[in-house]
């Protein structure tokens, strides 16, 4: 069966991803830029309705158009979406251990002082974010380095450098504390891999991804009077990251010692 000529110039390469997630981060970062100048707020501190809609819902919305535009474009809703390479049953702790997480260090008391309308548009906001950026990194950046030929290990370890350092760009808004934010949001790709890995499915990651944000951003509602509860986000982290790693590795073990124990003989 040959190739559509169309498809042939519509592969998929590295360069396109990246490509596409410096025109989202220039786009949402200009947008934003643009709607919230001379407004009294900081970087990930919504504090009005107003404010979720200027810096949240416009920009990212517009993002979300050009993600969607480019996906279809090279024709990867069939890859994307679906996970094919998961991993075994027992990894479906990540996201539930994830979710727990987010439940705890959502701020519901701040949320509750601000009316229903904005924890829903909040809510809405940050899933949108979650929908964007999962569709770009771990759905056309994970396409993207898997049709280069990368290990999976190699594929997990670009795009989740790629979306920390993506997130770099927040310096603009957010100043030197973006670069602390590098190494937190490098950190939170890796666990939304693991996510859609242990899944078999974007929508799990993007979810998660979307319900971290909420619960994190919830934190910052009052500037005045920040959650304290957002530091146990960077702890829960690094324990979900570092049991990861010693789960893999003694599974690695038990696999190679069980491959290396000869036969019995019957």
């Amino acid at each position: 069966m040959t190739t559509p000529h169309s498809a042939v110039h519509r592969r998929l390469r590295i360069w396109h991803f990246l490509v596409v997630a410096i025109a989202y981060i220039a786009l949402v970062q200009g947008v934003t830029l643009a709607m919230t100048a001379g407004q009294d707020s900081g970087y990930a501190e919504p504090t009005s309705i107003d404010g979720i809609v200027r810096s949240v819902v416009v920009p990212v919305g517009l993002g979300l158009v050009l993600v969607l535009a480019v996906t279809g474009w090279f024709g990867l809703w069939d890859q994307v979406f679906v996970e094919r390479r998961r991993f075994r049953r027992w990894t479906l702790v990540l996201p539930v251990v994830l979710l727990l997480v987010a439940g705890v260090v959502t701020n519901w008391s701040g949320l509750g002082a601000k009316g229903s309308a904005f924890a829903l548009l909040l809510f809405v906001a940050l899933m949108m974010v979650g929908f964007g950026e999962e569709l770009l990194f771990r759905g056309i950046g994970v396409a993207a380095f898997r049709q280069h030929g990368l290990s999976e290990r190699q594929v997990g370890l670009w795009t989740t450098v790629v979306f920390g350092v993506a997130h770099g760009s927040n310096v603009v808004t957010a100043g030197p504390a973006a670069l602390v934010q590098i190494l937190l949001t490098a950190a939170t790709g890796c666990v939304f891999y693991l996510v859609l890995r242990s899944t078999g499915t974007l929508l799990a990651s993007m979810a998660a991804h979307g319900l971290w944000d909420f619960s994190v951003i919830s934190t910052q509602v009052d500037p005045d009077s920040t959650s304290p509860l957002v530091n146990v986000a960077g702890v829960a982290l690094a324990v979900i990251l570092v049991g990861a790693f010693i789960a893999r590795r003694h599974l690695a073990r038990e696999t190679g010692a069980r491959t290396a124990m000869p036969d019995r003989a019957s």
